[in-house]
């Protein structure tokens, strides 16, 4: 969508700059300047994935109203009948394919062997008549990654919306080297402890379970 109005906003000043036979040009300086705004501000949004992660100290609200805990809750593994509601952003795979979306409504679980599995599933949809799913891209899609992989935990607020939500920004991978990170927001904060504690069941002397 972000190129579709760029295009848009270009042809505005073009129609404004040919329709007044190039007399209106303060308009179209103003326009212009617009149009070099937005790209500025899309060029920061690609860069951060379009989500901006603020880790939060204890005691902070994670929107009006709500206080994230104090100290960590105490470990707690769910089990495999636990299927908690998330928003996901990061790499997920299906099939030997590999994506990286934002925001998608998914679900959190974690099985006995404690490897940790989000599970999304990409729908059909359009955006007036500019912007659709590719075909490619329809289906569900995965991140697994086991308790031997986690390497940080933060808490804190993430910004994509129209408000910010508690969320989780999760390191993970088998070293070093070859790390990834996956965004978890959360609609309230019953979710956000819930999987908060389970992952602090995986972390080592190495992980970072709170701020």
């Amino acid at each position: 969508m972000g190129g579709w109005l760029g295009v848009l906003l270009l042809l505005v000043i073009a129609s404004v700059l040919i329709g007044s036979r190039l007399a209106d040009w303060p308009l179209a300086t103003a326009l212009g300047a617009l149009f070099l705004v937005y790209a500025g501000i899309l060029v920061w949004a690609r860069r951060r994935r379009y989500v901006y992660f603020r880790p939060l100290a204890p005691g902070v609200a994670a929107w009006p109203g709500e206080v994230l805990p104090d100290d960590p809750p105490p470990p707690a593994g769910l089990d495999m009948a636990d299927l908690i509601p998330i928003r996901a952003s990061g790499w997920f795979t299906v099939e030997g394919k590999r994506q990286y979306y934002v925001d998608l409504d998914a679900g959190y679980q974690t099985v006995p062997s404690r490897e940790h599995m989000i599970l999304a599933r990409v729908y059909q949809s359009r955006f007036l008549v500019m912007g659709r799913w590719p075909e490619r891209e329809i289906g569900w899609w995965y991140i697994f990654f086991g308790p031997a992989m986690v390497r940080r935990v933060q808490v804190g607020r993430l910004h994509f919306g129209a408000r910010p939500r508690p969320a989780v920004q999760l390191t993970y991978g088998p070293d070093v080297k070859t790390q990834e990170t996956i965004l978890v927001a959360f609609d309230n904060l019953t979710a956000f402890k819930k999987v908060w504690a389970d992952l602090i069941v995986d972390t080592t002397p190495g992980t970072i379970p709170a701020n």
